[in-house]
């Protein structure tokens, strides 16, 4: 396969897609976006606004949902989905849980955050982005709070996500937690200080959030393959 990624490092997005890229033991070729500066060159070259953008045999794939997809259609071993198929909806529902609430409700409380510390020109761009308000932002909050109550609930008492098997929906959380506690620790996730103090919300330090903490690193001890790093 020829395969090139377009990713932001510490982007939870992008690192899903490596995470099942590298899982399938696919070789891949990485090249680097950075946020402003790389916008026009990627929407030039791409067509799109955001990354991943994943070029898979000559065909652009713009989206993560997308990219994972296909890779699990194109090189099924070793499986990330269950054979069973209402296992395979679960999967399929938490991974919708984790990319278009979890994530995108965390991502609100980042751009607060940066428009609190006046991190400019950065926090109008994502502000602009992806439309975010105090309204918004207090409103995401309530409900991402509640999601990641359940989720902890529910993983402090197992080891997977779905069923008894690692799956991609293990993948998709806990790459999006990176929004919520900030990501892995160093010897899992390289990352410099200034960029590692940017990620997380104050909601992560909650004790009792403490066992999905400890459920995300465990997960990336055992399934990630090694150190995450840098290109």
């Amino acid at each position: 396969m020829n395969l090139e990624l377009i990713e932001l490092y510490p982007s939870p997005f992008s690192e899903r897609v490596r995470w099942v890229l590298e899982t399938k033991r696919l070789p891949y070729r990485r090249r680097s976006y950075q946020p402003l500066v790389g916008e026009a060159e990627l929407r030039e070259q791409t067509g799109q606004t955001t990354v991943p953008v994943l070029f898979a045999d000559g065909e652009l794939i713009g989206d993560s949902n997308a990219a994972v997809d296909w890779i699990e259609t194109h090189h099924a071993a070793p499986p990330l989905v269950p054979a069973d198929p209402a296992q395979r909806v679960q999967v399929r529902a938490v991974e919708l849980a984790a990319t278009e609430a979890l994530a995108p409700w965390a991502r609100l409380g980042f751009i607060g955050r940066a428009k609190a510390l006046n991190l400019q020109p950065l926090a109008d761009h994502f502000a602009t982005k992806y439309g975010w308000s105090p309204e918004r932002e207090a409103s995401a909050a309530k409900v991402l709070r509640a999601l990641l109550d359940d989720l902890t609930q529910t993983l402090a008492m197992r080891r997977y996500t779905v069923g008894d098997a690692f799956t991609r929906a293990d993948v998709t959380v806990a790459a999006m937690l990176a929004t919520v506690f900030g990501h892995p620790p160093d010897d899992l996730f390289a990352l410099d200080a200034p960029m590692r103090s940017m990620f997380g919300l104050p909601c992560g330090d909650d004790p009792a959030l403490a066992p999905l903490r400890r459920w995300r690193d465990d997960v990336y001890r055992s399934h990630r393959g090694g150190r995450v790093v840098p290109e």
